[in-house]
């Protein structure tokens, strides 16, 4: 049984989206926010909702990645934010709710603030764990036509091909085919 098709919306988009009768197929939502976003309402049994912002995960020795996580961070601190960024616990919940979902008939909807970043590096997951191992470049490209201008977000990313045991090829795919 083929997977569930994905829509990638922002916040606004979604609520738009589920107030249509085009939600009425909706086999879930992975819904990712930070503190002071918040997910959308939908009625549905399958739902995953994460707490993290749009912040960059340090490159592991990448002085520059810290360094801009860094500058980021006491950004934050000085105008009364604290910003979280995701985790590799949040891939794996990602994935393991891509598991639960893969064999339904319907519509995943993943949204996030924008719908730029955090929820099409969700949805390019949910993609990565159902076609399997080889299929990271079509993964990457299908995202891209999902959420057209779209930018996966690279720390999730890198999480989810440790996590898949993608030996780098789903980074590789990605960083080769970003805008």
């Amino acid at each position: 049984m083929p997977p569930p098709a994905l829509t990638v919306l922002g916040y606004s988009e979604a609520a738009m989206f589920l107030r249509r009768a085009a939600g009425a197929d909706l086999v879930g939502v992975i819904s990712i926010h930070g503190r002071r976003e918040t997910g959308v309402e939908a009625e549905t049994r399958r739902r995953l909702d994460l707490e993290f912002d749009d912040v960059e995960v340090p490159i592991p020795g990448d002085a520059m990645s810290l360094y801009r996580a860094i500058s980021r961070k006491r950004w934050a601190e000085q105008n009364g934010l604290h910003e979280v960024p995701p985790t590799s616990s949040d891939a794996a919940r990602i994935i393991d709710f891509a598991e639960a979902v893969r064999g339904l008939d319907g519509t995943l909807l993943c949204h996030c603030g924008g719908g730029m970043s955090r929820a099409p590096a969700a949805a390019l997951i949910c993609l990565t764990v159902w076609t399997g191992p080889g299929a990271e470049v079509e993964c990457v490209q299908e995202v891209a036509k999902l959420r057209r201008g779209a930018v996966p977000h690279a720390g999730l990313v890198r999480f989810a091909d440790d996590l898949l045991g993608r030996g780098g090829n789903l980074l590789s795919a990605f960083t080769s085919h970003r805008p």
